[in-house]
């Protein structure tokens, strides 16, 4: 079964057709820290990566990518940027206290 990319909407899977339009697709980091900020930038609700969550290249900015073999890797530390998100994601609404007491949670874990 071909894997699918994790991001919300994104419809690429991991298939020959898919890589024969250059995409590639890139699993979630090991580093627990990296792999929370990946995980928030998807911005899904209760999301969290198994060994088997991957994303997809159309997900990162090119200059994110290290082409200098022969497999595309992704550079160290990024994290994915590039979304479509729904209009109700995309509001930059007050911080409310739930909001806030989240954000101070999880910046305590990293």
């Amino acid at each position: 079964m071909p894997k699918s990319c994790s991001a919300w909407g994104c419809k690429n899977r991991c298939t020959r057709i898919a890589r024969s339009r250059g995409i590639t697709f890139h699993k979630f980091p090991k580093r627990v820290d990296i792999r929370k900020q990946w995980e928030v930038a998807l911005k899904r609700n209760h999301f969290s990566a198994t060994r088997a969550s991957v994303l997809c290249s159309a997900h990162f900015r090119p200059e994110e990518f290290d082409c200098t073999g022969q497999t595309v890797r992704l550079r160290d530390g990024v994290i994915p940027s590039v979304f479509t998100f729904p209009a109700h994601l995309q509001k930059v609404g007050t911080l409310n206290y739930l909001n806030l007491r989240d954000i101070i949670t999880y910046v305590n874990t990293l």
